[in-house]
C-alpha cells in the first residue's frame, strides 16, 4: 500500500449518518416543527402561569427570582470593571435583562427552552431510527417527570444550559462517531454557551472532551483531537475572563461570579448527603446509566456518568449552583444517555434502552417527591403551604 493510500485508508470514516451527506429534519415541514416545539412547551408554560396565581408572584426561592432580582440591580451606570463580574454567566444575564415579566417571563421562556429540547431530542433519535416505542419511552421519561417541569419552569439560567448540554452532546455524536467535522465545531460552541449560560455547567465542557475520547469513534487515531475541537471553545472564553481579570488588576476568577473557593460547609453538606439514604437516591441515576452502558458493551459513557456527578457537586460546592436548583443530575444523566445510546438492533438491547429509561423515570418521580424543594413548589401548584 503506497503512503497516500494508507492515508486515505486512515481518514475514511468507518460510520457515516448519509449517503447523501444530507440529514432530514423531524417534521420535515417548518411549520410542523415549530408547531411541535410549541405544543410540546405549552404545558410548562402553563405551569409557570399556575405557578404564579399560586404564589401570589412570589418566585423569591426559586432561580429565576434570583436571576430577575440580580439582573435588575445590577450597576448598569457604574464604570467599575468589576461590576461586569455580577454579569456571569453572560447569555441568561443578558436575555433576563430583554426577557419581559420579571420571574414569570423567565419561566414562560424556560418553558419554551424545554419544548425546543424535547423537540430536537425527538429528531435526534429519528435521526438514528430509534424503534418507536423506544422514542415514546424515552421522550416521555423526560417530558412527564416533576424535574423536568421543575427546571424549565423556575430556572430559566439551568434550562439554557441543559438544552445547550443536550444539542452539544448530539452533535458530539455526530462528530465523533460519525465524523461530521461541522458537528463537532458546533457541539464545542454549544459547550461554551453551556458554560457562559449555566454556572453550574462550567465544567460540562471538561466531561464533553472525555466523552469525545471514551465514546465509539470513526475514525480510531482521533482520541486526542476529538477532544481539543471539543473543549477549545470553552477554554478560550474562559481564558478571555481570566485575562480580563488579571489586566484590571481583579485576580485571575474575578470575572466569573462566585468566589470559586472550596466552601468546608457545603463540601460537609455534600458528604452527608452522600452518605444518607437521598444521597442514595441521587446517586441512583448515576448508577443506572453505568449499568446500561456496560449491559449495552459501551463501558466508556459509563466512565462518562460519575465523573460529570462529580462536576456538578464539585460545582455547587464552589458555590456556582444557584439557588433553588434541583434535579440537575439527572436531567443531565438523562440527556447523556439519549444522546450516547446508539440504536438498538436487537430485542435484549432494545428491552435493556426501554428499561433503562423507564427506571430513570421512576428515580425521576421518587427524587422530585422527596426533595424539600421541589415538593414545596408541587405544594404551592396544587394550592397547599409551600
Amino acid at each position: 500500500m503506497t503512503t497516500a493510500e494508507s492515508v486515505f485508508a486512515r481518514d475514511t470514516p468507518l460510520y457515516i449518518e448519509s449517503e447523501s451527506g444530507r440529514i432530514d429534519r423531524y417534521p420535515r415541514n417548518a411549520w410542523l416543527r415549530w408547531g411541535l416545539r410549541l405544543a410540546a412547551a405549552m404545558p410548562f408554560v402553563l405551569v409557570a402561569v399556575w405557578f404564579q396565581v399560586r404564589s401570589g408572584g412570589d418566585w423569591s426561592g426559586t432561580a429565576n427570582g434570583a436571576l430577575a432580582a440580580r439582573v435588575s440591580e445590577l450597576p448598569w451606570g457604574s464604570s467599575d470593571v468589576a461590576a461586569l463580574a455580577e454579569l456571569y454567566p453572560i447569555i441568561s444575564s443578558v436575555l433576563a435583562l430583554i426577557v419581559p415579566g420579571g420571574a414569570l417571563g423567565l419561566g414562560i421562556a424556560g418553558a419554551l427552552v424545554g419544548g425546543l429540547l424535547l423537540q430536537l431530542v425527538l429528531q435526534s433519535m429519528q435521526r438514528k431510527e430509534f424503534p418507536r416505542p423506544v422514542r415514546l419511552v424515552f421522550i416521555g421519561t423526560l417530558a412527564l417527570t416533576p424535574l423536568f417541569a421543575y427546571v424549565v419552569t423556575t430556572s430559566f439560567e439551568a434550562a439554557l444550559g441543559l438544552t445547550f448540554f443536550g444539542l452539544g452532546m448530539i452533535d458530539l455524536v455526530r462528530f465523533v462517531t460519525y465524523a461530521n467535522t461541522q458537528a463537532g465545531f458546533r457541539a464545542g460552541l454549544l459547550f461554551a454557551c453551556s458554560a457562559m449560560a449555566d454556572s453550574t455547567g462550567l465544567f460540562v465542557a471538561l466531561v464533553a472532551a472525555m466523552a469525545a475520547a471514551l465514546i465509539v469513534r470513526s475514525r480510531s487515531a482521533s482520541r486526542l483531537a476529538n477532544a481539543i475541537v471539543v473543549v477549545f471553545p470553552t477554554l478560550a472564553l474562559l481564558g478571555s475572563l481570566v485575562v480580563l481579570g488579571i489586566a484590571f488588576r481583579l485576580g485571575p476568577l474575578a470575572m466569573i461570579r462566585g468566589d470559586l473557593v472550596w466552601d468546608a460547609e457545603r463540601a460537609t453538606t455534600v458528604a452527608d448527603l452522600l452518605l444518607s439514604p437521598s444521597g442514595l437516591l441521587y446517586l441512583a441515576p448515576t448508577a443506572v446509566v453505568i449499568v446500561a452502558a456496560v449491559a449495552l458493551r459501551y463501558p466508556g459513557v459509563g466512565v462518562v456518568a460519575p465523573v460529570m456527578t462529580g462536576m456538578i457537586l464539585l460545582a455547587y460546592i464552589l458555590g456556582l449552583t444557584p439557588p433553588g436548583l434541583a434535579g440537575i443530575n439527572y436531567l443531565l444523566m438523562l440527556l447523556l444517555a439519549v444522546a450516547v445510546v446508539p440504536r438498538p438492533v436487537t430485542v435484549p438491547s432494545t428491552l435493556v434502552v426501554c428499561a433503562t429509561s423507564v427506571v430513570l423515570w421512576v428515580i425521576g418521580w421518587m427524587q422530585a417527591l422527596t426533595s424539600e424543594t421541589v415538593g414545596a413548589w408541587i405544594r404551592t401548584l396544587m394550592g397547599g403551604a409551600s
